[in-house]
Parts: C-alpha cells; sequence; structure tokens
C-alpha cells in the first residue's frame, strides 16, 4: 500500500516539510538527507508539535515556534508511533 501526502493535515505537513528543508540548508545537506538523519521518536515528536499547532490555526513563524515548543513537551505515546508513512509521505513531499 502506497501512502499519500492526502493521508495528513496539509499545514503540519507542509510546516514539518518547511522545517526540513530550512534545516537542511543550514546545514548544507539536502531535504531528504535531513529527514533520514531524523530518528523516529525526534520526527515523531516533530510531527506532534506541528499537527497541535496548526491545529490552533497559526501560520508562519508562529506556527513553527508553537511546533517547536510543543515537540519539547510532546508526550510519550507520541514520540513511540509508527514513523514510517510520515516518511515516505515527507519523502514524496520534498521529491
Amino acid at each position: 500500500m502506497t501512502n499519500t501526502t492526502l493521508e495528513f493535515p496539509a499545514a503540519a505537513l507542509a510546516g514539518l516539510r518547511d522545517r526540513l528543508m530550512a534545516n537542511a540548508a543550514d546545514e548544507d545537506k539536502a531535504p531528504l538527507e535531513e529527514l533520514e538523519g531524523l530518528s523516529d521518536s525526534v520526527l515523531a515528536a516533530y510531527w506532534h508539535g506541528y499537527v497541535k499547532a496548526s491545529e490552533s490555526g497559526r501560520t508562519g513563524r508562529a506556527l513553527h515556534t508553537a511546533a517547536f515548543g510543543t515537540a519539547l513537551d510532546a508526550p510519550l505515546f507520541s514520540v513511540c508511533t509508527e514513523t514510517g508513512p510520515l516518511r515516505a509521505a515527507l519523502a514524496q513531499s520534498l521529491s
């Protein structure tokens, strides 16, 4: 079964994709290389942060700031989630 980006909240996916692209540019890496370098728990925490921040309607810098703060306090269940489908959707959106 192939996962598509439509299976994930658009604002959260776009925000996390933007963060990956910015981090990759800061470190002179390709965005996919940045994605591959994230552990599952870090990716899951970031995802949790972006989902929660996007649910509040935040955009731009406010979205990234709220997502980072929320990711730092991500509950254990969120950082233990399966990230394979999310990685696939992000890789597809970065390609």
